[in-house]
Formats: structure tokens, sequence, C-alpha cells
């Protein structure tokens, strides 16, 4: 028994000498880009090709929005049809009663690279109708059909981490399928978080109302508020 006793007391000890050690301390940490101070024209747009709000970086492709792109935006007239209104938001404001928010064109892409604290994990995004889009489901126009039972349109999130698919989100900004009348005029805390780890995220669309050229609605999304965590190891 004398030998159990010896090491039983050495694996007590043991744990006490591990335990009195500096232990690792997890951190998360919350970042959340909201667009505010982004530099805009006169027009109350950014007028750059590249801009930069907190941790990420957004772009208009090839110089020219009507290519995909991403541009922040004050516009806020929800009475204007068609698409010299593209950069306005149907809520009227940013998020939260906020004055900047971003307008998404397909294909539009932003990336949040990697810092001292690691990879970046998405967790929701607020996203509702550009006013463009809104009227045109609202209404029908030249192009794309008044909707009514059964039409849907949504918008697809794809992640990217190191080039790599990491999964995909979509939200329905209208929806009458199922009986349903929905139609995004107000800004929606989405969860996107099944996106996980990303450094790229890419929106696309699709919608019911299709013709020869492929979805007929006008492509765009509001977005604000994109919300991030981070798992942080520091020694205590």
């Amino acid at each position: 028994m004398k030998t159990s006793k010896l090491f039983i007391s050495a694996v007590v000890l043991a744990y006490v000498l591990v335990s009195c050690q500096p232990q690792p301390e997890k951190m998360i940490i919350h970042t959340v880009v909201n667009f505010e101070g982004v530099t805009l024209n006169a027009a109350g747009i950014s007028p750059d090709t590249v801009f930069i709000s907190g941790n990420s970086t957004f772009k208009i492709i090839n110089k020219a929005f009507w290519n995909g792109g991403i541009v922040c935006s004050t516009n806020s007239d929800t009475l204007t049809a068609g698409y010299l209104n593209q950069f306005s938001c149907i809520a009227a404001s940013g998020a939260e009663k906020s004055r900047y928010f971003a307008v998404v064109y397909t294909p539009g892409t932003f990336t949040c690279p990697a810092n001292m604290y690691g990879n970046f994990t998405i967790k929701s995004i607020y996203m509702t109708n550009s006013t463009y889009a809104y009227l045109d489901m609202k209404n029908g126009s030249e192009f794309g059909k008044k909707f009514g039972a059964g039409d849907w349109f949504k918008v697809i999130l794809t992640g990217y981490l190191n080039s790599t698919e990491t999964s995909k989100a979509e939200y329905y900004l209208a929806d009458f399928r199922d009986g349903k009348s929905f139609l995004s005029k107000s800004w929606n805390k989405v969860d996107v978080s099944s996106l996980g780890q990303v450094d790229k995220v890419t929106f696309t669309f699709d919608s019911s109302d299709k013709g020869t050229w492929g979805v007929n609605t006008p492509q765009y999304v509001c977005i604000d508020n994109i919300e991030f965590t981070q798992t942080y190891t520091a020694e205590k």
C-alpha cells in the first residue's frame, strides 16, 4: 500500500503544479462592420472602386458598378423606380436608423483577411431590399414582373477560406410561395454563421422571374452591420 500512496501523492502534486502554471485564456473578439465614416462623394456614394470599412475590403469589379460590386451609400429615396435610383435603400436609412449602408450588385464580393488574432468567423448581416428591386417586384417594370403567388427572390452568400468554399447561406428578399406575401422593406438581422471562418464572401441572386438572359429581377441587396467573431488564445 505504500507504493500506492506514493503514486497517489505524486499525481496530486503534479496536478497542483500544473494548476499553478499560467493557463491559456480564450478570448472572443467581436467586430461589426457598419460603414459609418466611409468617404462619400456629392451623390452620397463611395467614389472609389475599393473602400475599406472595419476589417473588410469592398470593391467594384472592373471599375464599373454594372460589372458587379459593393458601394457604400446614404441614398434614401424610397419612391423613385428604376436603375437611376439603384443606390437607395427601401428602408430609407441604414440598419438601426444609421445613416450609412452598402448596396450589393451581383456578383458582389468583400474580403476579410486574417489578422494577428487569426481568421474571422462571420455571424450575421443585416439585409433588406434596394428601392430599385423593391419597386420592381411590387409594381412590375419593362423587364421584371409584378410579383404574385408563387414568386420569390433570394440572395445567396458563399463563404471562402484560402480559396476553398466553406458553405452557402440564403435569404429571401421576397417570398410569395405557399400563401406568403413577404417583400422585405425593413432591415432584418440574418444568421449566416453556417459560412464559418471566412476570408471572402460573395453575393449572387436567384428569382422565380427569369427570361432569355437569366434573372429579370434587379439583382441588388442592401447590407449593414456585418458581425464577426474571432477566438484568440492568450497567455495569462
